[in-house]
């Protein structure tokens, strides 16, 4: 459809327009009328980083409803959908099973806390140690150095005398 519609407006214009035929002309009218009209919006596109871990699911969501029943149907069927998922979650809350995962899962969570924070504290321990290490070098080489001018300073005088 789209293909005809496009060549039936390239024709309008190059009949109708440039050779003066009012037919062709009508018709291109006409089918850039219901190309314009029939134009469909241009796919939602979304562009986002995944960080380590993350996982993304690719699906196809429907146009949305036009007219009021199919929109009214949508929503219920939507409705129907969240009392059921809501309802599936409660039962699963409810059982054991769920609270003993939901308790591994959180003690799994303040391990990786602790070996985190652990890990940070280490990293600022050694950290400053290298820090302290250094400074102590750069102190070294000072003393190294003033000593070094005293010397040279003592044979000066000694030269000079």
């Amino acid at each position: 459809m789209e293909r005809w519609t496009r060549e039936l407006v390239r024709r309008g214009v190059r009949s109708g327009v440039i050779e003066g035929n009012d037919t062709w002309l009508v018709v291109g009218a006409v089918s850039w009328l219901v190309r314009f009209l029939w134009r469909r919006p241009p796919a939602r596109i979304q562009v986002e980083t995944l960080r380590l871990g993350e996982s993304i699911v690719v699906s196809h969501v429907p146009a949305p409803p036009r007219s009021r029943r199919a929109k009214r149907k949508a929503a219920e069927k939507a409705a129907r959908r969240a009392a059921r998922a809501a309802a599936e979650q409660a039962r699963r809350e409810a059982s054991r099973r769920y609270q003993r995962r939901l308790a591994k899962q959180e003690a799994a969570a303040d391990k990786a806390a602790e070996a985190d924070a652990l890990k940070a504290a280490r990293s600022r321990e050694a950290r400053s140690e290298r820090r302290k290490e250094h400074a102590a070098a750069l102190q070294a080489e000072r003393r190294a150095l003033r000593s070094a001018r005293k010397e040279g300073s003592r044979k000066d005088d000694g030269e000079s005398q």
